[in-house]
């Protein structure tokens, strides 16, 4: 397996020559630019004192800048942490601080950060905010040995080549987006097209335009693009439409699949462990799609209670052995989630059957109700399959006793009653699932890779 620095060096992207590496609506940049660029960029940040180890928070905006930071970084050996660029001052010097960061780097600007930039010693290049759907972002920490695996599975996975192009829509602060969309990419010697606004009509327009062969997005996006364009078949140079972040769901599958005719490529992974599973056929699992085959270089064991190995097709914890999983977190982890080694204990639960792995839930996140444990995700299908509900959530929130009770979110249409979902629930569930409590909202928070954020329907 090559180092990170082998896949990314400079030597190599400018005996590509003029192919281009990077188009933005407003400037093409070519392989051997951007070695350049990098190379200038290294010799600005060494001046400003950043150099090995040292903590530098990037503001990952869609452009050519940003990739130019995250590559100077990375060839530098700095410890860097992408963060969105819908951060306000406040939030970024936070980070900052959370970080240890001596600097922020955002597009051509070096701006101190008033926080202790000692050079790291745990060789971590990485830190990444996971976006998980329960509690608050962790800091993931990467070393450049992770990263190097993280991208050459993927590669492998998706049969990434030169050929390929990328259209970069999913932030590239998150995992997928910096390893995956931005690194793999370059690494192959594809060529990545970043847009700064993930508008449907401006995605299609830039398939079409510039012969886009991967798309990966969230399934909120791909729903989007069907809604968007669902009066007639639209024939689009796509070879792999990935699906990133969250569940998909067979509606949406198949609702693409009509309308386009290619079928969405279902993606499993973690900020901790790398690429991990890829459902290419459309596999079902229930209302969503199954995780798929296994990616290359990568185990998957399935773990019980009571720590032995599962059996085939029964549900337990899903554990992950592989060079992509990372050195830890930055500090006490209070997840389900949790390092031991080069192993990755994720909290989700699931099965392996006939070779893929399918998705069952969250530990964390099971309810206990009437002496069961109830998996929300299982009564959110069931809301979501009336015909009037658009979206739904399912929390244990504890009353005043302090014990659970099963408690809805639901987006639907105007006059739908709570008696009428309850009734549906319960010709569908066991009456210990329904919900106790329903809340109608207009909308459920979501992130931009489309997760539900449960810690805020409280």
């Amino acid at each position: 397996m090559l180092s990170l620095l082998e896949l990314i060096s400079l030597a190599s992207f400018a005996k590509r020559g003029a192919a281009p590496a990077i188009v933005t609506p407003f400037e093409r940049c070519s392989f051997e630019e951007l070695a350049s660029g990098v190379a200038a960029r290294m010799n600005e940040l060494r001046a400003r004192g950043i150099c090995e180890g040292c903590s530098v928070v990037i503001v990952a905006r869609h452009s050519l800048s940003t990739i130019i930071n995250i590559l100077a970084l990375l060839h530098l050996g700095a410890f860097q942490i992408p963060v969105s660029p819908d951060l306000q001052p406040s939030e970024l010097e936070a980070i900052a601080n959370r970080g240890s960061a001596g600097w922020i780097l955002s597009g051509s600007e070096i701006i101190p950060a008033p926080s202790p930039h000692c050079p790291r010693s745990d060789g971590a290049c990485l830190g990444l905010l996971s976006s998980g759907s329960t509690g608050a972002p962790k800091l993931v920490l990467r070393g450049a040995d992770h990263v190097a695996a993280a991208l050459q599975i993927y590669r492998a996975a998706v049969n990434l080549t030169s050929d390929d192009r990328v259209l970069a829509l999913l932030p590239l602060e998150h995992s997928y987006g910096f390893h995956n969309v931005v690194l793999a990419t370059l690494a192959a010697g594809a060529t990545l097209f970043l847009h700064p606004t993930p508008h449907p009509r401006l995605a299609l327009q830039s398939i079409r335009k510039y012969g886009i062969t991967i798309l990966p997005a969230a399934p909120i996006f791909f729903d989007l693009l069907v809604k968007f364009f669902g009066g007639s078949s639209q024939q689009l140079p796509l070879r792999a439409a990935i699906s990133v972040g969250t569940a998909l769901s067979r509606r949406i599958h198949e609702q693409f699949l009509q309308v386009f005719g290619l079928p969405i490529w279902q993606s499993y992974g973690t900020s901790e462990s790398g690429p991990v599973a890829l459902n290419k056929s459309g596999t079902p699992h229930g209302d969503f799609l199954a995780l798929g085959e296994i990616c290359p270089l990568v185990s998957v064991y399935i773990v019980g209670d009571d720590g032995h190995p599962c059996p085939e097709g029964e549900t337990g914890e899903i554990i992950i052995d592989s060079p992509a999983v990372g050195i830890g977190y930055l500090s006490t982890n209070d997840g389900a989630s949790r390092f031991v080694g080069r192993t990755f204990y994720t909290g989700d639960l699931g099965f392996i059957r006939g070779g893929e792995l399918y998705f069952a839930g969250r530990k964390k996140m099971l309810i206990a109700a009437a002496g069961h444990k109830v998996d929300p995700l299982e009564i959110e299908q069931v809301l979501r399959d009336h015909p009037d509900v658009s979206d739904a959530a399912v929390l244990g929130v504890p009353d005043e006793d302090g014990i659970e009770q099963i408690t809805a979110y639901v987006c639907a249409r105007e006059g739908l009653s709570h008696a009428e979902l309850l009734a549906h629930c319960a010709q569908r569930l066991a009456p210990y699932k329904v919900p106790r409590v329903i809340h109608f909202r207009p909308s459920l928070p979501r992130n931009n890779m489309g997760k539900l954020l449960r810690e805020q329907l409280l």
